[in-house]
């Protein structure tokens, strides 16, 4: 549960389009300037040209870099429906040893340097996406998905998800 008091889903009407929504936006909801503010960056960032398997496994692998369990639970358990690996947490921690695909190693390595230590980021890491087939635009987008995670996951924790 939460330390800080989700808005009811009734209150959430002029979001919801009328689905249910879940509780990180309702806590945000909190605040409806700063809402109304994040809501057009949460939508960009899903409106990529990385493949959702891709943008779930840099979500997972951030949210777990960062020790956010809300958010490495939901979206592993997306992420478990485009991969089939029995203990997916171990293979993406596991990622430079396991049979993952160049490209996401790549992806996980940056992601990697990004999370735990910024000034570990090179330019070699850039060179190695682009290596592995990304332009500029699929690298900022990347980028754009490791920071995103990593912001909505210090929302969440620091709410007590």
């Amino acid at each position: 549960m939460p330390w800080v008091k989700p808005i009811k889903q009734k209150e959430m009407k002029e979001y919801s389009n009328g689905e249910a929504v879940g509780v990180f936006d309702r806590l945000l909801a909190n605040d409806p300037d700063t809402y109304q503010s994040f809501l057009p960056l949460q939508k960009a960032v899903k409106r990529t040209d990385l493949s959702e398997d891709l943008r779930e496994a840099i979500i997972t692998f951030v949210s777990m870099k960062n020790g956010c369990k809300f958010c490495t639970k939901s979206h592993s358990e997306i992420l478990a429906t485009y991969v089939d690996e029995p203990d997916l947490l171990g293979w993406l921690k596991e990622y430079e040893r396991s049979d993952m695909n160049d490209v996401w190693k790549a992806v996980l390595t940056y992601a990697d340097h990004l999370v735990s230590k910024p000034v570990k980021v090179t330019k070699e890491d850039i060179v190695r996406l682009k290596d592995t087939g990304f332009d500029e635009k699929g690298i900022v987008e990347i980028n754009q998905t490791i920071a995103y995670t990593s912001y909505t996951n210090q929302l969440s924790m620091g709410l007590g998800l």
